[in-house]
């Protein structure tokens, strides 16, 4: 695909374009923090940040969602198909959505993940800057191949385009083409060599993750923060005369005691302990074998967002 180059005095009015043929979800800062919402207009948008305080996730799999209504033997299915576009989605985000869709496209076929990642537009935006608690270079996340539809990487005039679908390639009508390639900072702070990152697999019960497990309060900031924590449950909610009623899925956690537990009371990781090992490796490990990927995508916000103060990165350093 060719490169494009957006001026920097072109954006806002690339930006309106789009605004009028989508609803556009870009990085705002609100109390604070930076985190994606349906904006209007650019001024809207602060595109001088570092990563979102929480990832685009819920904009495919919200945190509760009503699947269907029933009406006695009838169903009606309630499925999200509206278009939307994400401006300014960070590579460790498009690769945990590449994560996500190993497990709701690959694996089990949701409907409702699938109408919500096929009317999307990804454009995302190559980092300037390292995150505080990020590690994506140690999971190869920085980088990205596919996934997008657009990719703008900052210059000192304005941005490089990559084009990466057909659907970009529509949007880049009117840019100029370039010879420029752009140029991507490697961030090296917080790398694990490959030949570091083996070991985890034969680290499943290092007493540094019980150590840490300890100071963990089950709080579910690491999960609900986690780009590719998909884990859910189901609720049937009938009405009184029980011939109507509503079926939602809502997020849940695997650091919760109660996720495990079956028919019978009994829990298959009561401790906190197996929990908070359970977490570790099925990020780094458990799902690598299955897939050939980490389902870590290194972006760190469980680390910025634990009240305990548990990095799962100095974990992997120790071990």
């Amino acid at each position: 695909m060719p490169y494009y180059f957006l001026k920097r005095d072109e954006l806002e009015s690339f930006f309106d374009t789009l605004t009028k043929k989508f609803e556009v979800i870009a990085p705002v800062k609100r109390r604070g923090i930076h985190d994606f919402y349906t904006v209007n207009s650019l001024d809207e948008v602060d595109l001088n940040f570092k990563n979102t305080t929480y990832p685009p996730k819920r904009y495919f799999l919200p945190n509760s969602e009503i699947l269907f209504k029933f009406h006695e033997d009838r169903i009606r299915t309630v499925i999200d198909s509206k278009k939307r576009l994400i401006f300014g989605i960070r590579p460790c985000d498009i690769n945990a959505l590449l994560v996500l869709d190993r497990i709701f496209l690959d694996e089990i076929k949701d409907p409702y993940y699938r109408a919500r990642r096929e009317n999307t537009i990804l454009v995302a935006l190559n980092c300037k800057k390292e995150c505080e608690n990020g590690f994506c270079i140690s999971v190869g996340s920085n980088k990205i191949k596919d996934g997008f539809d657009l990719l703008l990487t900052e210059d000192e005039n304005g941005f490089i385009v990559e084009v990466g679908s057909t659907i970009g390639k529509r949007l880049v009508t009117g840019l100029k083409r370039t010879d420029k390639k752009p140029s991507v900072k490697i961030f090296k702070k917080r790398l694990l060599s490959d030949k570091k990152s083996e070991k985890l697999a034969s680290s499943l019960k290092h007493n540094i993750i019980d150590k840490e497990s300890k100071k963990c309060l089950s709080c579910c900031s690491c999960t609900i923060s986690c780009p590719t924590c998909g884990c859910f449950d189901i609720r049937d909610i009938p009405e009184l005369t029980l011939k109507d009623g509503t079926r939602y899925r809502r997020w849940t956690s695997c650091m919760i005691k109660a996720f495990t537990k079956v028919a019978g009371g009994f829990s298959f990781r009561d401790q906190r302990e197996k929990r908070f090992r359970h977490f570790f490796h099925h990020k780094l490990n458990y799902f690598k074998k299955q897939h050939s990927v980490t389902m870590c995508v290194g972006c760190g916000r469980c680390i910025s967002n634990c009240p305990a103060g548990i990095s799962i990165y100095k974990i992997m350093k120790k071990i």
